[in-house]
């Protein structure tokens, strides 16, 4: 009678090794180059980190205005003023 230890020695000497084209040894990102600095970046990144410009227009967060930004300002201003004119 075989030993239950002999069996499974036997199925792994039937065992194949997976083959080195299907499998995806290296887990590193791949590497392009940064279209405004020419620096070696990784795909994963929004911005580049040798000059700090992003790589799509999609991830530049947005700019406000100093327009806006004053136009707000002068609106909180006069409602405050006209609020303490009134009272």
């Amino acid at each position: 009678m075989p030993r239950q230890d002999d069996e499974h020695e036997d199925y792994l000497d039937d065992r194949e090794d997976p083959d080195p084209e299907d499998a995806d040894w290296n887990m590193d990102p791949a590497v392009i180059e940064c279209p405004y600095c020419g620096g070696d970046i990784t795909e994963e990144p929004e911005y580049c980190p040798h000059c700090d410009r992003y790589l799509s227009k999609e991830d530049v967060p947005a700019k406000r205005s100093i327009w806006l930004v004053a136009g707000i300002l002068f609106l909180v201003v006069l409602t405050v003023v006209g609020w303490l004119w009134i009272h």
